[in-house]
């Protein structure tokens, strides 16, 4: 259970894949989301306005303050 080869490469992961991490990006999606949610409730971001920030920096490994800085620079807050 859990996923991973028996050679070890894979330890850790959930269904035997591996993901690099991009920039200082956190490599858990989970992680990344939850830094994102946080500028969007800091900015008081409408559903619409979140939606646009995540297509905006979606794979580009961004980190936290890049993420606010654009987050500043798109909706002026």
């Amino acid at each position: 259970m859990g996923g991973g080869g028996g050679d070890g490469r894979f330890r850790g992961t959930k269904g035997g894949k591996t993901r690099k991490q991009h920039g200082r990006t956190p490599m858990n999606n989970r992680a990344q989301n939850s830094q994102t949610n946080a500028i969007a409730k800091e900015f008081r971001l409408t559903p619409a306005q979140s939606r646009i920030l995540h297509d905006e920096i979606s794979g580009r490994g961004y980190g936290y303050q890049t993420i606010r800085k654009i987050a500043k620079e798109l909706f002026g807050k």
